[in-house]
């Protein structure tokens, strides 16, 4: 039935003579307009607006938009479109702007929540070189408390979020459930003290990455987390985990920087384990993991200054855990050589690789 409208819908345009500046397009039927935009990346889909009301009603039945290298007002700008189309959902959300502008970013993310039902993802860190967020990543005399603030509204029925912010920090609302919300990629963002991931706000969360962060305290407390990925946190003073149903966690390049660090790690479930830090047993405290069966260990550098401390942080780690199936190990002999020492005990072997640098 749809193909015979179409048919007709074409047939009525072929009928109709040229000339006259006359808008045919849009006698087109709905659907045939959005696989027309569909063609058009969403900046110029949105632009299509001018030419009529119905170009107006029209674009916001794209499934999927993506704002790539433009300013940061056009994404509000747009998004205002769906306040008056509420049958019109956002099935993925992807954001490039070409400068960074919390306030602005803050204004579209309000619009977008209550319509996406898929996948954000939101790149800002885009807009800065390298060495700009290398510089962001490690500045010694920066109040992170002061730093801008980046309003992050609840997405309801988001189902993942994956965020470069630029070293901004996401503030989220004092209430909100992000009920659908399944995996977080946090990169290059700080936290104004600690960040939290409870059940309350992420019921259904089961994947979390954080990486190259500035953040102070880092606090998870989930049923329903399956693997936990956090490296190349500056500041870190305390990780506190709570996750019965937690099957890999990896911590690698934190608490290098901190006095005297602070990690209370609860998870029975656990099987795969990497950690790569600081590792004092008065301060340190692993619960029991019964169904450990792989264990990565803290590196040892040799031409480092603190070689012997290291190996005894490998060494005291080791002994926290009485057996394993899988043990990895990775050791610098220089600057030429790195030895990667992996011991399997269920199959009687150690595979031990020699990497030139």
């Amino acid at each position: 039935m749809d193909m015979e409208s179409d048919e007709a819908a074409a047939r009525s345009l072929a009928a109709v003579p040229g000339g006259g500046g006359s808008d045919f397009l849009s006698r087109l039927p709905d659907h045939l307009l959005v696989d027309i935009l569909l063609r058009l990346c969403t900046k110029d889909a949105v632009a299509t607006t001018v030419l009529s009301r119905r170009w107006r009603a029209v674009w916001p039945g794209l499934p999927h938009l993506n704002f790539d290298g433009v300013d940061p007002s056009v994404p509000a700008r747009a998004l205002a479109s769906y306040q008056d189309l509420a049958a019109f959902d956002i099935q993925r959300l992807a954001v490039s702007p070409n400068q960074v502008d919390a306030q602005e970013t803050s204004a579209w993310l309000a619009l977008a929540a209550p319509r996406l039902t898929g996948p954000l993802h939101l790149d800002i860190s885009r807009a800065l070189s390298e060495e700009a967020l290398d510089d962001l990543l490690m500045a010694d005399e920066v109040d992170d408390d002061d730093q801008e603030a980046l309003e992050f509204p609840c997405f309801v029925r988001a189902t993942e979020i994956r965020l470069d912010l630029a070293f901004l920090a996401p503030v989220l609302p004092p209430i909100g459930v992000f009920e659908a919300l399944r995996s977080i990629f946090l990169h290059n963002f700080r936290c104004q003290g600690q960040i939290i991931f409870n059940d309350m706000v992420f019921p259904s969360l089961q994947h979390l990455t954080m990486n190259r962060a500035r953040c102070l305290n880092v606090l998870i407390n989930s049923n329903a987390l399956v693997s936990v990925h956090l490296s190349y946190f500056m500041l870190l003073q305390q990780l506190a985990i709570m996750a019965p149903g937690l099957q890999q966690l990896e911590v690698l390049c934190c608490f290098y920087d901190a006095p005297i660090p602070v990690a209370n790690i609860t998870a029975e479930s656990l099987e795969v384990l990497s950690w790569d830090g600081p590792y004092d047993a008065e301060f340190v405290h692993f619960g029991e993991m019964p169904c450990l069966w792989r264990l990565r260990a803290p590196p040892i550098f040799t031409l480092r200054w603190q070689e012997f401390q290291m190996a005894q942080i490998c060494a005291r780690f080791l002994n926290r855990f009485a057996a394993v199936n899988q043990l990895e190990l990775h050791m610098s002999l220089g600057c030429a050589f790195e030895i990667e020492l992996r011991c399997d005990e269920a199959r009687s072997y150690c595979n031990m690789r020699f990497a030139h640098k």
